[in-house]
């Protein structure tokens, strides 16, 4: 006899008749398994809440419904559904038979019965029973395991993306790290309250949100590739300065791509490019480096683009002093349909007084 969650197999034995559950009664405890009994289909239901058993030996003749229909209910139920379920009855007819494998019986056997047969078949069918529930146990360990693997391996990418933006953030070049975490944050509350909005509702995953915050960090992160004299030039860009300037949206592209291979099976990661590559397109398609207009621009850039700007301009520049809260905010105004999605821009002032900077 196997054992079961490293306790001895409870036997529920369901009839009707006195003297039949007291002779399966002690073929059952011969055999080393726990009986359990109820002579009709009612005290069985009381008995799966007292003691859930491991398989049931149910009559087919009870007072209040018959064993087919008994059984039927069982399989309806979850938590039931997998119990392996032995018709024993004097009802040994192949119409009989058929009758109960259909309504979701496993095996019968037939009334007088011999105890080597009912031996045989019981412990037969508690060994698959006892396989089946540890090859079940396996693989909820196993899917534990996947599980924290996966989320350790999210967290390790989350580190990683953290430590190249880190290492890109130049102090002198592109506002510090304070301008890259508020870029996250306020790119972070924009996504939550598209959430609350007509269009967007409920579309808006937390694993977007927490990958459009890890991205919005990222998104300058190909300047580390422009010479720093041109970064830092106080005055206008030549059209060929400016040109090198704006390849920092596909180095860092690049820089991510060599780094993560497998992009479209990673949301996070395939975050982090839309918006490094995407981040500088406006919505009238005179942004760069792919011309994109409208919803053709992926919505993650769209906001970081809102994000990203905002925080800019309400700090001191090598080409300019810091703009004021409200003349930033008449700026913005002014790009709606032209730098920035129209809609966004209305989440955006609606929650602004929540916007770091």
């Amino acid at each position: 006899m196997e054992l079961i969650d490293g306790k001895v197999p409870k036997i529920l034995i369901v009839d009707d008749v006195d003297i039949n559950i007291t002779i399966i009664k002690k073929c059952v405890e011969k055999m080393g398994y726990t009986a359990l009994t109820a002579t009709s289909a009612k005290e069985a239901v009381n008995q799966f809440y007292v003691e859930m058993p491991h398989m049931v030996l149910l009559d087919i003749v009870m007072p209040d419904v018959d064993g087919y229909q008994f059984c039927d209910v069982l399989k309806g139920y979850a938590e039931t559904r997998d119990i392996p379920i032995i018709f024993i009855s004097s009802n040994n007819t192949p119409g009989d038979r058929k009758k109960a494998y259909d309504s979701g019986g496993i095996d019968f056997i037939g009334k007088p019965f011999l105890y080597e047969d009912m031996e045989l078949i019981i412990n037969k069918h508690m060994r698959i029973y006892a396989k089946q529930k540890r090859i079940e146990e396996d693989k909820k360990k196993m899917n534990k395991i996947i599980s924290e693997q996966a989320k350790e391996f999210k967290e390790e990418q989350k580190r990683l993306l953290t430590v190249i933006a880190r290492l890109g953030e130049d102090g002198e070049l592109f506002g510090g790290m304070e301008h890259q975490e508020n870029v996250a944050e306020n790119a972070r509350l924009i996504a939550e309250a598209l959430n609350f909005t007509e269009r967007y509702a409920n579309q808006i995953s937390e694993n977007f949100v927490e990958g459009i915050r890890v991205a919005a960090s990222l998104h300058d992160i190909g300047k580390i590739t422009i010479p720093r004299d041109i970064l830092k030039k106080p005055d206008s860009l030549t059209a060929e300065e400016r040109r090198i300037v704006n390849t920092h949206t596909t180095s860092g592209y690049e820089i991510i791509r060599e780094v993560y291979h497998n992009i479209e099976n990673n949301q996070m990661i395939k975050i982090a490019v839309e918006v490094i590559r995407s981040h500088h397109e406006n919505f009238d398609g005179s942004g760069y480096p792919d011309g994109m207009k409208g919803e053709e621009i992926p919505l993650t850039a769209r906001i970081v683009r809102i994000a990203d700007t905002f925080d800019s301009m309400l700090r001191n520049r090598c080409y300019r002093p810091a703009y004021k809260r409200g003349d930033a905010l008449s700026v913005m105004e002014s790009g709606r349909g032209k730098k920035y999605d129209p809609y966004l821009l209305d989440v955006f002032f609606k929650i602004e007084k929540q916007m770091k900077g």
